[in-house]
């Protein structure tokens, strides 16, 4: 029997030697039963929770590698049931699925073996336990961040302001020898703190989120932490704002607003607002870096910044006037590569602009470009129609997407994801192999009922098989170039009546189903400032055939009039 072997530890505070431990005694245990491991399926996830499937690919790769046709491997061997998944849900869908394309799993520590009837009451206790483990888990690590709060301790991580001091035990010793913490104290970092006072005099003097971060940037001050998506470092407009609603900074502690729901359906964590009932508020004087004075001065710019009805602007359809943007969030400036977006306009004179946000917000880019959102539009469109109904374009693009479908057949096949005569006749063998197999059963047995219907139900399936063998024509799988060509001059017609009509929202999502995004560069034509568009068209909705149509890297004339006014800011 082969068998492919999957571990799993969930956090990075776990040694990563758990994962071969658990490897180990699955290796022991397939060669105490005499079964091959193949080496190509021992796969482990590191540092991912099983409180979700979501986000485990190499778990996922082996139950893809299970639905091939011939499977790799015919059963799945892990430490502890646990290691599957902490939710019995999650865990009996996942047997179940494996059961359902042949393969069987076993559980090494809890001796389970999913080929045999009374696994299933174990898995369900075992699985019931493993949920339940979660859930007291986070309920101790609440009520002790709880205990942490009330006696003026920092239950979370870093805060720009303050450094984090541990509280040791002398004691009492922990893990390696090193005295034990009882909680972590906050100690005003100066530097940092003469930042947050600062940031509260500009904005109660009339300053900007954004203004402040410009400023910020502008000379140089270190921001708190780097973007985890972004390439540019800098301060940013919502994270003044955070700071300057933070009640740390006044000498309270606002704690247990939020909880942390799991999403079942993608596996992410959102927040949610508890009951007011549920929140903790603890003054804690040492924590204080503004004066109750400066507080309020900020909390009255606000107010009076709110009641001036200032026009939010926002594309991604944050706003209704942001549902008319046709190229919402397709637009990246080649820069920095952020995502352009509405930076100014949208009064009774002024035009809405696209621009650079790292520029506008943060100063962190030299892209100060803008470009009127109507005459972006208006050419980008026209350039788009002209490269799409270009003579001799349909052949190229006919013949980019009837090799497309030719690999993607041709992976299809090799996955076994169509019904052959050879996947028919090994599904007969195996149907043979199993009445045999009952047939010497019922001879040792006398007989038993059970067995018998067994080898009924069994052998008609395999006459159904061997009619299906018989029956059998292969499939044409051949696509022939006017059938490409049909589809390809259908999805270009379809995209220009899309882009010709009033319907922005279906225009825009037909862009952003054939268009992944179009880079925009600042250059001089001259001596006036114009941007270069380059990007390409998908039209079989598959990344791996995209045709470049706009000019790209220079090799074609950039696109002509994209001008605009420089931005002064």
């Amino acid at each position: 029997m082969l068998c492919a072997i999957y571990t799993r530890y969930s956090s990075d505070l776990q040694r990563e030697s758990s994962i071969e431990d658990q490897e180990r005694r699955c290796r022991q245990f397939a060669e105490q039963q005499g079964w091959a491991v193949v080496e190509e399926f021992v796969l482990a996830d590191k540092a991912l929770s099983g409180a979700s499937l979501a986000g485990r690919g190499r778990l996922e790769a082996l139950i893809q590698a299970a639905k091939r046709k011939p499977r790799p491997f015919d059963r799945l061997l892990v430490d502890d049931t646990s290691r599957l998944a902490r939710d019995y849900a999650d865990s009996s869908k996942l047997v179940k699925t494996l059961q359902f394309y042949g393969v069987e799993v076993s559980v090494v520590a809890n001796g389970i073996d999913t080929s045999q009837k009374s696994s299933k009451m174990t898995m369900a206790v075992m699985g019931i336990i493993d949920e339940q483990y979660l859930d007291g888990l986070a309920e101790k690590v609440h009520r002790g961040q709880e205990g942490r709060v009330l006696k003026g301790f920092n239950p979370g991580g870093r805060i720009y302001g303050y450094r984090n001091v541990p509280i040791e035990d002398p004691t009492r010793t922990a893990k390696y020898g090193r005295p034990a913490v009882l909680g972590v104290r906050l100690e005003i970092i100066e530097e940092q703190a003469a930042v947050i006072r600062r940031m509260f005099d500009l904005y109660a003097a009339g300053m900007g989120f954004g203004a402040i971060a410009k400023l910020l940037n502008a000379e140089g001050t270190r921001s708190p932490q780097p973007p985890r998506n972004r390439p540019d470092k800098g301060w940013c407009p919502t994270a003044v704002r955070a700071m300057l609603n933070n009640e740390r900074y006044r000498g309270v502690f606002q704690w247990n607003r939020t909880k942390k729901v799991r999403n079942p359906e993608t596996g992410k964590k959102t927040s949610r607002e508890r009951t007011a009932t549920d929140h903790v508020s603890q003054e804690v004087p040492e924590w204080r870096i503004v004066t109750e004075d400066q507080w309020e001065a900020v909390r009255r710019q606000n107010a009076r910044v709110n009641a001036s009805g200032i026009h939010r602007l926002g594309g991604q359809c944050r706003t209704e006037k942001s549902r008319s943007y046709v190229f919402s969030g397709l637009l990246v400036c080649a820069t920095c590569g952020s995502k352009m977006v509405i930076v100014s306009g949208g009064g009774k004179r002024g035009y809405v602009k696209y621009g650079c946000p790292c520029h506008r917000y943060r100063g962190t880019c030299e892209n100060k470009l803008y470009i009127r959102q109507d005459r972006l539009e208006a050419q980008l469109l026209a350039a788009l129609e002209q490269r799409l109904f270009q003579p001799g374009l349909l052949d190229s693009i006919t013949s980019l997407v009837r090799e497309g479908v030719a690999q993607r057949i041709a992976e299809m096949e090799r996955q076994g994801e169509f019904t052959t005569v050879d996947s028919l006749k090994l599904r007969r063998d195996d149907l043979q192999a199993q009445v045999d197999r009952l047939t010497d059963a019922i001879a040792t047995t006398d007989g038993m009922a059970v067995l018998v219907a067994k080898l009924k139900a069994v052998d008609t399936e395999r006459q159904t098989v061997e009619s299906q063998i018989a029956a059998y024509h292969p499939m044409d799988l051949k696509v022939t170039d006017q059938q490409v060509r049909q589809h390809v001059n259908k999805t270009l017609l379809t995209l220009r009546t899309l882009l010709d009509g009033d319907n922005v929202l279906a225009a825009r999502a037909a862009l952003q189903k054939h268009i992944p995004q179009l880079v925009l560069t600042p250059v001089e034509r001259e001596g006036e400032p114009i941007y270069k568009v380059s990007g390409g068209v998908n039209l079989d909705g598959e990344s791996k055939c995209v045709m470049q149509m706009v000019a790209r890297d220079g090799l074609e004339p950039p696109t002509p009039a994209f001008s605009g006014p420089r931005s002064t800011n």
